[in-house]
């Protein structure tokens, strides 16, 4: 059980927390600006796209990948949510927090798909700037997901148990980060597959 006198305590934890998640998202978001920002250069310095004859990506797996991730964010903001209300929402959060994970590795098997689709239109990664770029930016977002989902699993104990004030910091952060990725597809499904 928390410590009633815990409150300063805790919303200091809560601020120095949401500091720290907030500069690592920022350097995250760093990286994949400059992912974006080579793949624009090389898109808007070429004067036929696809290059090189190369096929573009159907747009079908990235859309589903979309759908997704945004179900996947509204499931954990409804986890978070049901946390929040303490054991009232026991069966709403369990719920939400395994929809939250499943959703998160369906959105990995559809990526999967996505790369076994890229190669049978013949986008290697060894075949030139354009199908590297695809691959790079789609496997480091991958890999993000990767860390949210492990980040996930750390949360499983807390979804059994009671209401806990210092494991809503590790809600909420996870949370952004969380919602951060689903940002971040978002921009890669405009940027690269929309367009």
């Amino acid at each position: 059980m928390e410590m009633a006198n815990n409150g300063p305590h805790l919303e200091r934890r809560k601020a120095v927390s949401s500091i720290g998640m907030i500069i690592l998202l920022v350097s995250f978001a760093m990286l994949f600006a400059s992912l974006l920002l080579g793949y624009t250069v090389f898109r808007l310095t070429n004067e036929v796209w696809p290059p090189m004859g190369m096929e573009m990506v159907p747009i079908t797996l990235p859309f589903l990948s979309t759908l997704v991730i945004a179900a996947s964010s509204v499931a954990y903001m409804n986890f978070e949510k049901a946390y929040s209300a303490g054991e009232s929402k026991l069966t709403s959060r369990k719920v939400s927090y395994f929809m939250t994970l499943f959703l998160g590795l369906a959105f990995m098997a559809v990526q999967f798909e996505l790369w076994a689709q890229m190669a049978d239109i013949g986008l290697y990664v060894s075949a030139g700037i354009f199908p590297s770029l695809l691959y790079t930016l789609t496997w480091v977002h991958a890999a993000h997901i990767v860390m949210a989902i492990l980040a996930l699993l750390l949360l499983l104990p807390s979804v059994f148990k009671e209401h806990s004030d210092t494991k809503i910091i590790w809600i909420l952060n996870i949370g952004k980060f969380w919602h951060f990725l689903g940002v971040i597809w978002l921009i890669m499904f405009v940027v690269i597959f929309a367009f």
